[in-house]
């Protein structure tokens, strides 16, 4: 470690900096790990502009190699190369014991210290001690490693929505996330998958990583192409990877009779929804909403990136140092990037 201080994001009323802070104290059950990759999530630009509906720490898609280890860590040693979730619940409340993690009370409390964007961080002993310390197997990169995280949140919420193969999918919004939905659908033996998206680059990315038709909403009727589509029927499935609510209403008319509606993007605090409850009704749609992720799916995560059955890299568009993180949150903005991470050597 480079002197007493290292660079850190912060963020605080509306306002973000990269700001020298002291180097983080770990116990005797904690670790420290320096930073190698940390992705800029949808979640992280939402905490900046104030709009956030999760606690408000920077940086959780993150990779990096163990720098300290306390003395009562048995599983790691200095130098192993991890992944890092950022959240973990009890195992012994109503919602663990039923396999609902992410609504454990305890989920949302625990974080990394100072945060994902910072030369080193310290993971408290609620997550070393919760299993979300991940070891990275030896072929895999840390950019890789650091989208074990949102790869496990799409995964949590396909296995939620009891996608099958050879059934249809439309996806609204293919941002990384989004992208990350195309890529595991076509690995889950889905049939076709539908993307939309008002930006034509998004949707060339989505051709290229699996998606087998695209609709722009700002320009075509998304209705008609999807049920010319599918036969007149519409898809099975509709995953909504954006908080707009006008993507969640046009998913409602995607789906086929019975069809399943999945709101994965997080809409800003207080977002209101106008439904015609009585169409839903009739037509027996089914809707839920996926927050997060928990330790099953982050290994599964890990897996399907290590067996090369999705590849995360191939969305990654723009890579920044960590001395350019403030910039790569104004590239994360732009329509022109799709995945930007920060790097720190």
């Amino acid at each position: 470690m480079a002197g007493e201080n290292v660079k850190a994001v912060t963020i605080s009323a509306g306002t973000v900096a990269l700001k020298d802070l002291p180097v983080p104290k770990i116990a005797s059950d904690e670790l420290l790990v320096h930073m190698r990759v940390c992705g800029v999530c949808g979640t992280d630009m939402e905490k900046i502009r104030g709009e956030q509906i999760t606690p408000p720490i920077l940086g959780h898609e993150v990779a990096g190699e163990i720098e300290q280890v306390g003395e009562q860590v048995q599983d790691f040693r200095r130098g192993d190369r991890v992944s890092v979730h950022h959240h973990v619940s009890c195992g012994n409340c109503f919602y663990c014991k039923n396999g609902l993690e992410t609504l454990c009370d305890s989920y949302p409390k625990s974080n990394l210290d100072p945060c994902g964007f910072a030369e080193y961080f310290r993971v408290p002993s609620t997550l070393v001690n919760g299993g979300a310390v991940h070891r990275l197997p030896e072929s895999m990169t840390y950019i890789e490693g650091s989208q074990a995280e949102p790869t496990a949140c799409c995964i949590r919420a396909l296995q939620k929505a009891g996608v099958k193969a050879g059934s249809t999918i439309a996806i609204f919004g293919v941002g990384p996330v989004g992208l990350a939905h195309v890529q595991l659908a076509k690995a889950y033996g889905v049939s076709r998958v539908i993307a939309i998206d008002i930006l034509e680059n998004r949707r060339q990315m989505a051709v290229r990583v699996g998606a087998d038709l695209t609709i722009d909403p700002a320009s075509e009727n998304v209705t008609e192409i999807v049920a010319s589509a599918t036969q007149g029927l519409g898809t099975d499935y509709a995953i909504v990877a954006t908080g707009n609510m006008k993507a969640l209403e046009q998913a409602f008319s995607a789906v086929r009779k019975g069809g399943q509606v999945m709101l994965f993007g997080a809409p800003p605090r207080g977002t209101q929804l106008s439904l015609d409850v009585s169409r839903l009704f009739l037509r027996e749609i089914m809707f839920q909403s996926s927050y997060s992720t928990s330790e099953t799916e982050m290994r599964m995560a890990l897996n399907f990136i290590e067996k090369k059955r999705i590849n995360p890299s191939a969305i990654v568009t723009h890579t920044l140092p960590l001395t350019r993180t403030l910039e790569a949150f104004s590239l994360a903005e732009k329509g022109e990037s799709v995945k930007v991470v920060v790097e720190n050597g």
